[in-house]
């Protein structure tokens, strides 16, 4: 299996309970992929260098997981239709 981090960038405008639930769906749609989440960090409400959706400030999460490739299709495609994810990426990790 290889590794790979996944970054995203979620809405700040976001009620506490609001972010908690999106992080479960997220960590939900992984686990239903199969995918094995080995350590997550959590940034919340830092400043931004420039402007995304006239918001300085974002919420940053970065997943590192263990998975084959072609199981990120998919989450992508759920990612990418969830207004509250602003920007994700998958990215594959040096063996």
């Amino acid at each position: 299996m290889k590794k790979y981090e996944l970054m995203l960038i979620i809405n700040p405008q976001l009620e506490e309970s609001e972010r908690v639930n999106l992080v479960t769906e997220i960590k939900s749609e992984l686990e239903q992929a199969k995918v094995k989440i080995l350590s997550e960090d959590v940034w919340w409400a830092k400043d931004l260098a420039y402007k995304i959706k006239n918001s300085k400030v974002w919420y940053y999460i970065l997943y590192t997981l263990e998975s084959t490739w072609d199981k990120f299709f998919d989450i992508t495609k759920s990612f990418n239709i969830k207004k509250e994810i602003w920007r994700h990426i998958f990215i594959k990790l040096e063996d």
